[in-house]
């Protein structure tokens, strides 16, 4: 299976009130998106993680919304 994702970041822009800035990021690995992931976490309003690929001989697509986006640190071995 190949697979290939885009991260997509909302960030609150100061004006006009209630706009927001898009940014599109593409990763093809788990570890990339976790480093995708930690770089913007400290500033990102909204996230969405979509996820292409292709299972059975058929297209699919996943789509994860997360409405607050946030790290609580360092995970422990």
């Amino acid at each position: 299976m190949v697979a290939h994702g885009t991260l997509i970041v909302l960030r609150a822009l100061r004006q006009p009130e209630g706009a927001f800035r898009e940014e599109k990021m593409p990763f093809a690995t788990l570890q990339e998106l976790l480093d995708l992931c930690v770089r913007h976490a400290p500033d990102a309003a909204f996230v969405r993680v979509q996820v292409e690929g292709e299972s059975e001989g058929k297209q699919h697509r996943l789509v994860l919304d997360f409405g607050h986006f946030g790290r609580e640190g360092p995970a422990e071995p």
